[in-house]
């Protein structure tokens, strides 16, 4: 049968003549109902900025929390950060590597429309690439695409990390020269680097 208050299906076994259970669950019905009263959002008081969380929106948020503001993944587990959040938000984080992975993803998923940004952009592309060793000892090569802007009258650059690419030879100006163009070709913009620009490597190999 079901219950009224809440309308929960109770097991009532037609050869038991007793209200135990119903009696029993009403009384845990009541009680869950007058705590879920006392209970008030900070939105409901009339607190701005405190919009209700969607657990299922966490998992999907932290990756792109981490790649806008570059932030490493270890924050997402720091323990002071941890005790600026939402208890819904620590307890949905996603694990380091679900965040990796999710952002190879969101990388892949814009790379088509990126790659038609960049090819219809009239004037020049600069590039701009470094390496450096990560903590677990791989060495990355990053490429940032830099560009004018084209909304304002200015001169200023509006910079775009392009690609990251794990070193797997010694950093000789060819293979760093080879690396680099295989980026660029991916992207179509071969013919409109003008300029590459680096602080530790010189690439007389390269030729934009």
């Amino acid at each position: 049968m079901a219950q009224i208050r809440c309308g929960t299906k109770i097991s009532w076994p037609t050869s038991d003549s007793s209200c135990s259970n119903l009696i029993k669950h009403a009384s845990n019905c009541i009680r869950k109902q007058s705590e879920t009263q006392k209970n008030h959002t900070l939105g409901g008081l009339g607190i701005t900025g405190t919009g209700s969380i969607d657990p299922k929106e966490v998992p999907q948020l932290c990756p792109i929390w981490c790649a806008e503001a570059a932030w490493p993944f270890l924050a997402l587990v720091d323990a002071s950060h941890k005790k600026l959040l939402h208890p819904t938000v620590l307890k949905n984080l996603p694990t380091k590597k679900a965040v990796l992975k999710d952002i190879h993803l969101l990388y892949s998923a814009i790379q088509d429309s990126y790659q038609f940004t960049l090819q219809e952009h009239k004037g020049a592309l600069y590039l701009g690439v470094d390496a450096w060793q990560s903590p677990n000892g791989f060495d990355i090569l990053g490429i940032v695409i830099y560009q004018l802007k084209e909304e304002t009258d200015k001169s200023e650059l509006e910079a775009m990390p392009l690609d990251f690419i794990q070193l797997s030879q010694r950093h000789t100006g060819k293979y760093l020269a080879q690396t680099i163009r295989l980026v660029v070709e991916k992207f179509g913009i071969q013919n409109q680097v003008r300029v590459v620009v680096s602080i530790r490597f010189t690439f007389g190999c390269f030729q934009a």
